[in-house]
């Protein structure tokens, strides 16, 4: 565990902790406590309300890693990897925390946790410790509050997929939704063709296609090396517009690749039907390798590589949370490849760790507290309407959950809405964690996925629009501290 923490505290002020989940935390410290090139929900909030700012960094990332992490990690040491081990070193730290001016010559030094409690006034006995967090922090803050709500008193759970499900086919029916009628009868269309050709056709037919894919990805890619390639690999070309959704929606990061493939790069006016209906499935392939190659997402910036991110985090949906984001051949309107299987993610996880994982992951380990038919209270849960990650959380839309809609009306402190609503929001045309940072001055340096390649926000009322019923809702739960109403926690089986 490691720490940056800041400070506009009061006596009496709140401490906001929040998660950078699974990655570094410390590139994450000059947007969030720092508040370079804007403002941050956490820092907002702790000025607001006299607190101390925290940013957390989970067991196993950045400089939090008791073991090397690499390809020689062995089962005895991911063991400590677990959903867990990471909620109780949040609880043992806000047990144990303190800080010079209000306890001095504190340290986590194992003193009598009554003695510790009633001499420090930063213990969650004595001030609201209020955790912050988007996507996997968000479902980390959901479960604190169900699990210890004695210690987590309030939470801004962001784009929190609760829910953890093996199978997750469902991350990209966001992206489908937001297409124009066009650009899915036509992606979809050119996604069965590939597929049915990789696996059906002949091995020329095959090993032309694969040409054909590859090389609008790369030109400088050989005959043999694209015949040799792999059919996922091949038909992945097609997903290269989906890279940069979650964060940038349909507007910023497909809209230009559909314009382009629908008017092939500008030369015809496009058709409401799409070019497969109107001049054949050649006609549409050749003309979305076209719109790949000049979009050029594979030449894109992205996040740096982080090794130790990449496989902390494949150990943690390997052994619990799942999420494998898998082709469905059986939805009409599926543009993901069927060669993205369930079979092909778990021997890529048994690959990876050949010792220490269950068959399947252990979903029941989150789903105990309760996942998509959580009620806890204190807690305020965002989504983006558009956000794949939506389909795992509280409001997902799903045919097989719950169908639970967000109120925004504040709920006492302690009680939780009755189900099946829940307190929140659903940003409209939003994505994922769209709300707990916000640009002041957009620019192309931080705001356009071209040159970014990773998280940014991409609007700014997401943001005040949370913040806004956020600091409603501790207003009205703050004063509640140290009642015994404050650690009512309901569940809904």
């Amino acid at each position: 565990m490691a720490l940056h923490e800041k400070c506009s505290f009061a006596d009496g002020g709140p401490v906001f902790l929040f998660d950078s989940g699974e990655q570094n935390a410390e590139p994450l410290l000059p947007y969030y406590l720092q508040e370079y090139h804007g403002l941050s929900a956490t820092m907002r909030l702790a000025k607001r309300y006299n607190g101390l700012a925290i940013l957390w960094e989970h067991r196993y990332y950045g400089d939090s890693l008791p073991f090397p992490v690499n390809g020689n990690t062995t089962a005895e040491q991911w063991r400590f990897l677990t959903t867990e081990q990471a909620l109780e070193d949040v609880v043992y730290f806000a047990n144990n925390f303190s800080l010079s001016s209000a306890r001095p010559n504190a340290a986590l030094n194992g003193t009598d946790a009554t003695e510790l409690a009633a001499d420090n006034t930063l213990h969650p006995s004595n001030t609201p410790w209020i955790w912050l967090g988007g996507s996997y922090p968000g479902v980390r803050g959901a479960l604190l509050r169900v699990r210890n709500p004695e210690i987590i008193y309030a939470v801004w759970a962001s784009s929190a997929p609760v829910q953890s499900q093996v199978d997750m086919a469902a991350y990209y029916k966001a992206a489908e939704r937001s297409l124009t009628r066009n650009c899915s009868a036509d992606w979809v269309a050119v996604t069965r063709y590939v597929d049915d050709t990789l696996a059906n056709g002949t091995a020329d037919a095959a090993a032309d296609l694969k040409f054909k894919l590859l090389s609008a990805r790369n030109d400088e890619v050989t005959r043999e090396k694209a015949a040799n390639s792999s059919n996922v690999s091949a038909a992945g070309v097609l997903m290269d517009p989906l890279n940069f959704y979650q964060y940038y929606g349909f507007e910023a990061s497909l809209l230009p690749f559909c314009n382009v493939l629908e008017t092939r790069n500008f030369t015809i006016t496009p058709l409401e039907t799409g070019i497969a209906a109107t001049s054949g499935i050649e006609s549409a392939l050749e003309a979305f390798l076209m719109a790949i190659r000049e979009v050029n997402y594979d030449a894109i910036p992205g996040s740096p590589d982080d090794p130790i991110q990449d496989r902390s985090w494949m150990w943690q949906y390997c052994s619990e949370y799942g999420f494998y984001q898998r082709g469905d051949p059986g939805n009409p309107l599926s543009i993901e490849t069927s060669f993205r299987s369930l079979e092909r993610f778990q021997d890529q996880c048994n690959a990876a760790f050949p010792e220490g994982l269950p068959p399947a992951p252990a979903v029941g380990n989150i789903n105990k507290y309760g996942g998509w038919n959580m009620t806890p209270s204190n807690v305020f849960f965002t989504n983006g309407e558009f956000d794949p990650w939506r389909t795992m959380g509280l409001a997902s839309i799903e045919s097989n959950s719950p169908q639970r809609t967000p109120t925004v009306a504040v709920p006492r402190c302690g009680v939780a809405p009755e189900f099946p609503s829940f307190f929140g929001l659903t940003h409209a045309n939003m994505v994922h964690v769209s709300d707990l940072r916000v640009l002041l001055t957009p620019d192309a340096n931080h705001s356009d996925f071209k040159t970014v390649g990773f998280y940014s926000p991409v609007a700014q009322e997401p943001f005040y629009a949370g913040l806004g019923l956020f600091e409603l809702a501790l207003d009205e739960w703050l004063p509640c501290i140290g009642r015994p109403s404050q650690n009512r926690v309901s569940s809904q089986p």
